[in-house]
Order: C-alpha cells, then sequence, then structure tokens
C-alpha cells in the first residue's frame, strides 16, 4: 500500500463523488424516465441503467470520510457542528427551491402538503410518513443515522483498538436482521422490532459503509490486516446475499475497487480539472438536479423533440444550478457556521 499522510485531504474522494452524482443523474434523466415518466413522448437518448448505484459508491465514500472527520474533530461538538454546517444550510436551500419549482412548474405525483414539507426540514421525513420534497432525498436519512451511529461508536471509544471486531458485529446484526425481515412473520414482534431497530442503526447499508470504514483503517494505519480482510469478505458476502441481479454484486466490488486505488493515490487521472469542479458542488448537485431536471425535461417538450437537446439542457441547468448554490450558499453557510462554533471552543 502506498505509504500516504492520513492527515492530508484526498482530493480524489471529492472526484469520486461528483462520478457519483453524473451516474445518479444520468440514471434519472434516461432510464429512470423511461421506467417512471412519460413526458410528451420523451425517449431518452440512451439508457444508462445501474446509475443509481452510483448512491452505493456514494455511501461507500461517507464509511471512509467520516471515519476520517472522527478522527480529526477536536470534540463531538464540532463534529456535530461540522456535519451540521455541511448538510442542512445547503439541504434546505435545495428542498425550498425544488418545492417552488415543482409548485409553480408542476410535476405529477410530486405535490407535497404543507405539513410533509415542514417535516422535510428534519431530512428524516420517512419516520413519520411524510412525502419528500424530491425523491432522491432518500439516501439522505441513511446518511444521517449512520453519522449519528459513528459519532456514539466513536465516543464510546469503540473504535481505538477494536474497529474490526465492530465492524464485524455490526455486520453480523445487518445481516441476522435482513434474515428475519426476509423470511419473518411480518405479523410478529420480533419482525417489528427488527424493523425498527434496522431503521436507526444503519443495517441496511452497513456493508457499503463498512467498505469505506475498513479502507480507511488501513490507510491510518498504513498496513493491512487479515482483519481488515475479513471484513471485506464479510461485506462482499453480505452484498451477494442482498444483490437482485449480479450486476449490482458486481458494480459493488467494483466500487470497492475504486475506493481502494483511488485512496492509495494510484488514480492521478481523477485530479483532472472537470472532475474535481463535479466533486466540489457534488452535493447540491445531487440534491437539486431530480425533479427541476424532470420539469426542464418536460417543459422543453413543447419547444423541442429532440430528447439529446432536452437531456443536455437538463444537465446543464443542474450543473449551473449546483455551483450557484455551493458558490452563495454551501460555502459561505460552512464558513459562517464553524467560525461561530471556533469562537465558543
Amino acid at each position: 500500500m502506498n505509504k500516504i499522510n492520513p492527515s492530508l485531504r484526498i482530493s480524489e474522494l471529492d472526484a469520486l463523488r461528483g462520478i457519483a452524482a453524473m451516474a445518479v443523474i444520468f440514471f434519472h434523466f434516461t432510464s429512470s424516465i423511461a421506467k417512471n415518466w412519460s413526458f410528451h413522448l420523451y425517449d431518452p437518448p440512451f439508457q444508462f441503467w445501474y446509475g443509481d448505484k452510483g448512491v452505493d459508491l456514494f455511501f461507500m465514500i461517507s464509511g471512509f470520510v467520516i471515519f476520517m472527520t472522527l478522527d480529526r474533530a477536536r470534540s463531538a461538538a464540532s463534529f456535530a457542528v461540522g456535519r451540521f454546517s455541511r448538510l442542512f444550510p445547503t439541504f434546505w436551500a435545495c428542498a425550498l427551491i425544488t418545492l417552488l419549482v415543482t409548485a409553480n412548474f408542476g410535476l405529477p405525483g410530486q405535490e407535497v402538503s404543507l405539513r410533509d414539507a415542514l417535516w422535510n426540514i428534519t431530512m428524516m421525513p420517512r419516520f413519520v410518513r411524510a412525502q419528500m420534497i424530491d425523491g432522491a432525498y432518500w439516501s439522505l436519512e441513511f446518511e444521517l443515522l449512520f453519522y449519528m451511529a459513528m459519532l456514539v461508536l466513536h465516543q464510546l471509544g469503540a473504535f481505538r483498538k477494536r474497529t474490526i471486531p465492530v465492524l464485524l458485529l455490526w455486520l453480523a446484526a445487518a445481516a441476522v436482521a435482513y434474515g428475519i425481515l426476509t423470511h419473518g412473520n411480518p405479523e410478529s414482534l420480533l419482525y417489528r422490532l427488527t424493523g425498527k431497530i434496522k431503521a436507526v442503526t444503519s443495517l441496511d447499508y452497513i456493508h457499503l459503509f463498512g467498505v469505506g470504514m475498513v479502507l480507511y483503517d488501513a490507510h491510518r494505519g498504513r498496513s493491512w490486516r487479515a482483519g481488515h480482510t475479513l471484513v471485506l469478505l464479510a461485506c462482499a458476502a453480505m452484498a451477494w446475499w442482498k444483490a437482485i441481479i449480479p450486476m449490482h454484486f458486481a458494480l459493488t466490488l467494483a466500487f470497492g475497487l475504486l475506493l481502494h486505488l483511488a485512496t492509495t493515490g494510484r488514480l492521478p487521472w481523477l485530479n483532472a480539472k472537470p472532475l474535481v469542479f463535479l466533486g466540489a458542488i457534488s452535493y447540491p448537485l445531487y440534491l437539486i438536479h431530480q425533479n427541476i431536471g424532470l420539469v426542464v425535461i418536460n417543459a422543453l417538450g413543447a419547444v423541442t423533440n429532440s430528447s439529446w437537446l432536452r437531456f443536455g439542457i437538463a444537465v446543464a441547468v443542474s450543473i449551473l444550478l449546483a455551483w450557484m448554490i455551493s458558490i452563495f450558499i454551501e460555502r459561505p453557510s460552512m464558513r459562517w457556521i464553524r467560525d461561530k462554533m471556533r469562537r465558543f471552543t
């Protein structure tokens, strides 16, 4: 393994976020539309099946980055404030813009009541059965719950010398929960309790978060141990068990390898300026693209029959909006909140 200073920022991770975001966008503007929508006889210019699996790559990156962030955090409060400043102001801005655009221009099936819109503020509306402002937001609650679980475990000292046992137990719990919810009786108390526990302990995607975590553990220790291999095998086994088709499993393996190569300095091409730019705006890009992009594609049907033009404009609008949100909301809000935090710590 290449020896890279674990205190330095790994710019390749940002580029991977940009690639993951673009994969999701291409999926939503092509294969997802072909399956779920009918806009002015829009026939996508190509199909991008499996692009939605870009979220899996996001989860792996989060496992790596959150572990790294906790290692560097001065305190639990600084970690919490840092995550809040990174996530919530940008999310609120994107959610409000999306809500206003879809309310004014219309998007069938995406109408959101005031009550549901307000619950979206928490980033976890589905816990009260509220409709999400944008379907792309489904992954945020899993990210947020994972951050909470990681903070609790870190404060308990679980990751000082017991990272591998903790991960193996977490994966074992996920396997047990998956087995109960797959083969158990939905009317039983065990089934219902398992569903609730699973929802708040990140069991659904721990095999993806776990890949990033074990890669970071090896990265910070600058060594690869047998325990790391054991965890990755357990993650792979869980991915195989949950895969709907073999391609999903293959993509999980490919993403894990990609993350490993990126974090050990073996993919210098990821530092290309276009990828760095997309990585820098990847969070607002993920948040703002879907419903607004669909509105753009729908509206352009009255102007042009070119599916390539409609697709290209929707992508361009998404990138432009994300860049503006990053410049005028994301970065200033992060700086302001973190500056205020430093004054009290």
